[in-house]
C-alpha cells in the first residue's frame, strides 16, 4: 500500500528542487544528511549502496546512493558545536543542494507523545542567552535585540517530509501526530517539567533537542536549504525517563524510515 502511495507523489519530486539549487549554490544534486549519534545513522547507512568513506578532521562522510538518490551522510555527533562543525564541512567539501538532519528529539508541545514525528518549520537556539546586556533570550546579537533569532526551514522540503512522514505513519500505530512546529535547541537534555514549561513559554518551541538549530543556522547563511526530521523519544520532563531508553531505537528507526522513503522520489545521476 505505502509504495502506490508514495508513487502518486511524484509530481513532487525533488530531483527538479535539487538541480535547481545546485543551480544557485554550486552544487551537485546531492542530498546531504547529518545524524548526531550512531543509532539515528546506522539504518540510513545499511541501505546505502556504492558507499566510499572519506574522514576529515575526525568526522567520517559516507557518500553513495541511497534508493534513488546521491547522498552524503554524516554523524556529527552530539550538541552544538558538533552539528556545526559537521554541517559547515559536509558544505565546504560536498556541496549538497539540500541537507536534511534526521533523529530523534523530547516532547515540548504536551499534545506529542513517544513516536510522534515533527518536521521543523524554524528553529531557534534556546541556550543562547544575552539577556544581562539587553537581548532576548535566543537572540544571536543579530537583527532586532527583542525578539529571539528564527531560523526558517525550507518550506519546499517541510511539505514534502510532512507528506511522506504522514504515509509512513500508517503503518505504525503508536503514531498518533504528525506536526510541523518549531524546534528549539540547546545543549543540554531536557529532563525537568520546569525547563520543559519554560521553554514552550518563552520560545514556543513544539520539541527540543542538541543540534536542529545551529545545522539550519549554519545552512542557512552558506544558502543551502535544509529540513530537520524529529521523532519523539521522550516526554523532556523527567516524569518517565525509561521512556527515552525505550523509544531511542524506535524513534531512530521511524526518522531513517521516513528519510529512506523520501530517498526514493528523487532520481539518482548514477
Amino acid at each position: 500500500m505505502r509504495r502506490s502511495l508514495i508513487m502518486t507523489m511524484k509530481d513532487k519530486s525533488i530531483g527538479a528542487a535539487f538541480c535547481d539549487a545546485a543551480a544557485v549554490i554550486g552544487g551537485n544534486d546531492r542530498l546531504g544528511i547529518v545524524c548526531a549519534m550512531d543509532v539515528e545513522m546506522q539504518d540510513l547507512l545499511e541501505q546505502m549502496r556504492g558507499v566510499s568513506v572519506d574522514e576529515i578532521y575526525g568526522f567520517k562522510f559516507y557518500e553513495g546512493i541511497l534508493e534513488q538518490t546521491q547522498v552524503v551522510l554524516v554523524r556529527c555527533g552530539i550538541g552544538k558545536v558538533n552539528a556545526a562543525r559537521g554541517t559547515q564541512l559536509m558544505i565546504d567539501k560536498y556541496r549538497p543542494s539540500y541537507i536534511i538532519n534526521s533523529g530523534v528529539a523530547g516532547a515540548l508541545n504536551t499534545e506529542l507523545r513517544p513516536m510522534d514525528i515533527v518536521v521543523g518549520k524554524d528553529f531557534i537556539q534556546h541556550d543562547f542567552d544575552l539577556s544581562p546586556i539587553g537581548y532576548a533570550k535566543g537572540c544571536l546579537a543579530t537583527g532586532d535585540r527583542s525578539k529571539p533569532t528564527i531560523t526558517q526551514a525550507d518550506s519546499d522540503m517541510v511539505k514534502l517530509l510532512t507528506d511522506v512522514s504522514e504515509v509512513v505513519a500508517r503503518e505504525y500505530e503508536e503514531v498518533v501526530k504528525v506536526l510541523v512546529g518549531r524546534i528549539v535547541s540547546g545543549d543540554q537534555f531536557i529532563n525537568s517539567p520546569e525547563v520543559k514549561a519554560e521553554l514552550r513559554d518563552d520560545f514556543g518551541g513544539d520539541a527540543a533537542e542538541m543540534e536542529g538549530a545551529v545545522l539550519a543556522y549554519v545552512a542557512s547563511c552558506a544558502n543551502v536549504p535544509c529540513a530537520v526530521l524529529r521523532v519523539i523519544s521522550d516526554m523532556a520532563d523527567g516524569t518517565n525517563n525509561e521512556s527515552y531508553d525505550e523509544f531511542e531505537k524506535k524513534a531512530s528507526k521511524l526518522s531513517a524510515e521516513i528519510i529512506i522513503e523520501l530517498a526514493k522520489l528523487a532520481p539518482s545521476n548514477r
